[in-house]
């Protein structure tokens, strides 16, 4: 009875040495030789192999401790994992090991390579061979066969006993554990570096984000992209480096906090006062689920009540948008004066007419024609015909007060629309200023020029529309061409 306390004392002491070695070290290959280490130091073995299942359905021998014989010839060797398994179901059980005994199955020990003791078998009839084999399984929690460790030559030179045996089915139940523990830590330190290194090499801006939308963590791409220090960004909100246009470029929702990942778009002024676009592309890291923690060595599993990170990865678009922007521009504007195109024009003239409806209020619209413009071409050449044009373009602008629309219609026809307009005198004075601001002298060619202007004005009535006011005006302009050119004609009824 004293003997056996004093066994289960032994046992209790050599797992308690195995488990504080074991927690030394997270590092795998150091737990694997800390495992095989202790079945030679503390339980007698002279060797002992761990076969570690790799990819590919391989099992490879990754440590070992014993003679350096042993090491030098199967320390990397491997064998197929079906190999194993049918070696595993082959032995004779011995409790949760499996025991190779060398008269039942010779195929089964020559199949894995291994290495043979130079020493002979003793006369006693449970002396160990040189090519007996126990075999311990090692499994993982959902019952998946990671590897075996294998021990050679129990002391004594026997077969180990009962209790020997059973203190090695603790180990390797141990062992299992502390190399699954090792192999996620692993995992998680190679993930870890593998992210940092994707994070911080990225040509993508990605930034880290608390619930609240503080930012937390910059790459060296989302500096240069917004012209500013990781000093000066970590710690305060995407909100504050937005550019302040009208348009909302961020709403609360454009981060979730418990919502599939959203994209959209948002515009950024830097430091020096330049603009640039991004697209945003927010993946929410939910707290329920394992979360890469940039500034620990681990993956922290996060509780329910743990606060959310937002992943942000932000692609400059800025050279898109300006694109954008000029095919925009060209599909409302005139190529040549950069004034509002006959379309544009009328959308504008429709929406004028809409608002001074409701507000009580009338829309004057100038038509306006330059006069003998075709001779200026002929005598002096398109190129200066274009230069005239848009010359009467910016002359036209500059005359035309905040609220207006100056356009070209095509030609030498220009229009400006006047919203709000609150009187015929006050449509009068418009039309007159145009008049004048166009007939001022310029040089074309190097020949010296008088253009004139012909206008016809016509004002809203309640239930005009785009085209009917346009029709009224252009009858106006052919009275004011008839009447010598040069001057404005008021269309009737207006």
């Amino acid at each position: 009875m004293q003997e056996a306390v004093a066994g289960d004392a032994l046992s209790a002491r050599l797992l308690a040495g195995l488990a504080r070695r074991i927690a030394s070290s997270l590092d795998l290959q150091r737990t694997l030789q800390i495992v095989v280490d202790s079945v030679v130091d503390q339980l007698g073995f002279g060797v002992a192999l761990v076969n570690m299942a790799r990819p590919g359905d391989m099992c490879e021998a990754v440590a070992i401790a014993g003679p350096q014989e042993a090491t030098e010839a199967m320390l990397g060797t491997s064998s197929s994992m079906e190999r194993w398994h049918n070696l595993l179901a082959s032995c004779e059980p011995w409790g949760e090991l499996r025991f190779l005994d060398h008269r039942a199955d010779q195929r089964a020990a020559q199949a894995i390579a291994g290495w043979t003791p130079p020493a002979g078998p003793g006369d006693a009839p449970d002396a160990w061979h040189p090519d007996d084999l126990l075999l311990a399984p090692l499994y993982a929690p959902d019952g998946a066969l990671i590897g075996v460790l294998s021990v050679d030559l129990p002391p004594g030179g026997r077969h180990p006993d009962l209790r020997c045996r059973q203190l090695l089915e603790q180990f390797a139940v141990h062992a299992a554990l502390a190399i699954e523990h090792a192999r996620v830590h692993t995992f998680v330190a190679d993930s870890e570096r593998l992210f940092r290194a994707m994070f911080d090499q990225s040509p993508i801006a990605i930034a880290l984000l608390t619930e609240d939308q503080r930012i937390t963590r910059v790459n060296a791409a989302f500096e240069k992209l917004l012209g500013r220090a990781a000093a000066d960004l970590v710690g305060g909100t995407a909100a504050e480096l937005t550019h302040p246009d009208p348009a909302p470029a961020r709403r609360r929702d454009d981060y979730p906090a418990a919502r599939p990942p959203s994209q959209y778009e948002i515009h950024f002024t830097r430091p020096d006062g330049s603009e640039v676009w991004g697209r945003v592309s927010c993946t929410v890291l939910a707290p329920e689920s394992t979360v890469l923690a940039l500034e620990s060595t681990l993956l922290a599993a996060q509780s329910t009540t743990s606060p959310c990170e937002i992943l942000t990865q932000i692609e400059d678009i800025t050279s898109l948008r300006t694109m954008q922007a000029r095919f925009a521009h060209a599909a409302t504007h005139d190529q040549l004066t950069g004034l509002a195109n006959r379309g544009l024009v009328l959308d504008r003239l429709t929406a004028a007419l809409a608002e001074s409806r409701r507000r009580g209020q009338r829309v004057a619209v100038c038509y306006c024609d330059l006069d003998h413009f075709k001779e200026i071409n002929d005598t002096l050449g398109h190129a200066a015909g274009d230069q005239l044009l848009a010359e009467v373009a910016r002359r036209l602008e500059r005359t035309a007060r905040e609220q207006d629309t100056v356009g070209r219609l095509g030609g030498d026809e220009f229009i400006m629309i006047g919203c709000p307009v609150l009187s015929v005198a006050e449509a009068a004075g418009i039309a007159t200023r145009l008049v004048e601001s166009v007939q001022q002298p310029l040089e074309l060619s190097g020949a010296p020029v008088s253009p004139s202007v012909s206008i016809g004005v016509a004002l809203s009535a309640p239930h005009d529309s785009a085209d009917q006011l346009l029709a009224n005006a252009d009858r106006a302009l052919y009275a004011a061409k008839a009447a010598g050119g040069g001057r404005w004609r008021l269309a009737t009824g207006s």
